[in-house]
């Protein structure tokens, strides 16, 4: 298997950017980026991330936070997302890390590598508790959280979106690259 890197784009990167955003549909086109539409300048979607990592002019809603991508032979395959700090809707549902895999990379481990990847630099945050949240139909992602250490400390149901909701942690030395 290719090494994956788990890197913040940078100028260099529109064109896998692009091509990785055509592998999603319109729809779900938020797991893949947050604060970007097609046709949007790509150095605009830049300068968006490093606000956010800075925690400047946040949108609404959102804390200080670093937007990770998966890189595999020059191909975005995922991407990760670590929240700096909680809010009171994040620490209920969302947590620390969020993840995403382009949909034809899906089912090769790129998840958790990414994820694994990550947790040192929630370490680096002081993050010493990682939350994650996932539904509980999504087997996929739950036991990528496991497998990386991630110990199911909630079973609950959102009244919101209607769904069953996991809420995992991942704590000490399995932060620093001890999972697993």
């Amino acid at each position: 298997m290719s090494e994956l890197l788990l890197r913040v784009l940078t100028e260099r990167d529109e064109l896998a950017f692009i091509q990785g955003a055509k592998l999603w549909s319109e729809d779900d086109l938020s797991w893949y980026a947050f604060d970007w539409q097609p046709g949007q300048p790509f150095a605009e979607y830049l300068a968006r991330l490093r606000k956010n990592t800075a925690g400047l002019e946040l949108p609404e809603g959102f804390v200080p936070n670093t937007m990770f991508y998966g890189f595999v032979d020059g191909q975005i395959v995922g991407r990760l997302h670590v929240r700096h700090r909680l809010s009171e809707a994040l620490r209920r549902r969302g947590g620390h890390v969020g993840y995403a895999v382009v949909p034809p990379f899906r089912g090769r481990g790129y998840a958790q590598r990414m994820l694994r990847l990550a947790l040192p630099t929630c370490e680096r945050l002081g993050i010493q508790d990682v939350m994650l949240t996932c539904g509980d139909e999504n087997v996929a992602s739950y036991r990528v959280i496991e497998a990386c250490g991630g110990c199911l400390t909630e079973r609950f149901y959102d009244e919101r979106d209607r769904i069953w909701v996991r809420r995992y942690s991942i704590v000490g030395s399995k932060l620093s690259g001890g999972a697993g």
